[in-house]
């Protein structure tokens, strides 16, 4: 009897999965650099590490460990570094930190593919001058697009190839399930890879996949598992398709603003009600407000999507504190002095 789940050789390469990048294909070549540092907060030395190993600034640090969205800091220079502990230090007890490379001018990907068909489509960043969680982080709206997999080739040159490489180096030539591939995209010569997962890492990502009626996730999963099987070409889907994320701020929706029709079809959803309250973005499923577009002309749905980011003001009535940290709030201890403030989101 044949027993459903992983093989114990394939979980090992799962759970090493970090060596075989180093070790298999040159695959460390196109992951960003990155240098640990641990022990009491050291702003001096540690800078001099980060110039050292990683080549300088920018950076991205996070925690080793219980991190969150408001715990990483995106640090433009070594300044920015040294106040960035001394402020977080005493906030956040942490003694392990990473400190990863910035790169900007190109877009966050994260493509669904099978070893046998390669890639099958992959949703990326529109944002090319700040990263998704940067824009979740100061509550500033943000666009994914998801694309098909010959979408994705006429787009992103270079990328297909990209994430085999990284399958053949990663996953088990026997798993035939479907490897969610997380990178960063400048041109078909500067691909980096970030990490990978076995399953969508949000629900904001299923329901991209499930816009195009013809080929949600789950049905990819099955298709990798039983092979091609025969395509109803009456149901494929030749549109673009993209979301905008509005993400939540602590304080209370005063209003559900308009949004206007545009050229590109659309579908508004909600996802707060008028004077609920709400806590900080922390993930790209905490949103006041997400769009979902699509369209048969990509530049006109792209069109679409920025002059909805610039028009859209979404009034909240937001708690501000006389002490307020960058890290997130529920690592907080609860203050005192309070006041509420009128405020709304902006595209600043």
């Amino acid at each position: 009897m044949e027993v459903e789940g992983f093989k114990p050789e394939q979980l090992l390469h799962f759970i090493h999965a970090e060596e075989a990048i180093t070790m298999r294909n040159g695959l460390a070549a196109i992951s960003l650099r990155q240098c640990s540092l641990s022990g009491t907060p050291q702003p001096e030395s540690w800078a001099e590490a980060v110039r050292n190993q990683i080549g300088g600034f920018p950076a991205v640090v996070r925690p080793l460990r219980h991190h969150c969205a408001h715990s990483v800091g995106f640090i433009r220079n070594e300044n920015e570094f040294k106040n960035w502990f001394r402020r977080n230090s005493s906030v956040h007890r942490n003694e392990h930190y990473v400190v990863q490379e910035y790169v900007d001018d190109g877009h966050e990907f994260n493509a669904v593919c099978s070893s046998s068909d390669g890639i099958l489509g992959c949703i990326s960043a529109i944002e090319t001058h700040r990263s998704v969680l940067e824009c979740i982080q100061n509550q500033q709206p943000y666009a994914l697009e998801y694309l098909s997999a010959n979408q994705t080739r006429d787009i992103f040159p270079g990328l297909e190839s990209f994430c085999i490489q990284v399958i053949k180096s990663v996953i088990p030539t026997s798993y035939l399930g479907l490897i969610f591939i997380r990178g960063y995209y400048k041109d078909h010569n500067e691909i980096f890879f970030l990490g990978f997962g076995l399953e969508p890492d949000s629900e904001t990502a299923r329901h991209l996949y499930a816009l195009p009626q013809s080929n949600p996730w789950e049905v990819m999963a099955l298709t990798s598992q039983l092979g091609p099987q025969p395509e109803d070409l009456s149901i494929v889907d030749n549109n673009f398709h993209l979301v905008i994320n509005f993400p939540s701020a602590e304080g209370v929706l005063i209003h559900q603003t308009n949004i206007p029709r545009r050229e590109s079809n659309m579908r508004v959803s909600w996802k707060s009600a008028e004077s609920a309250e709400m806590k900080d973005s922390d993930h790209l499923d905490d949103n006041v407000l997400q769009v979902f577009l699509w369209n048969s002309k990509r530049s006109e749905m792209l069109a679409d999507c920025q002059e909805i980011i610039r028009s859209t003001d979404i009034t909240i009535d937001r708690n501000a504190l006389n002490e307020r940290h960058s890290l997130c709030r529920k690592n907080v201890a609860k203050l005192t002095a309070k006041e509420l403030v009128r405020s709304c989101t902006t595209t600043d």
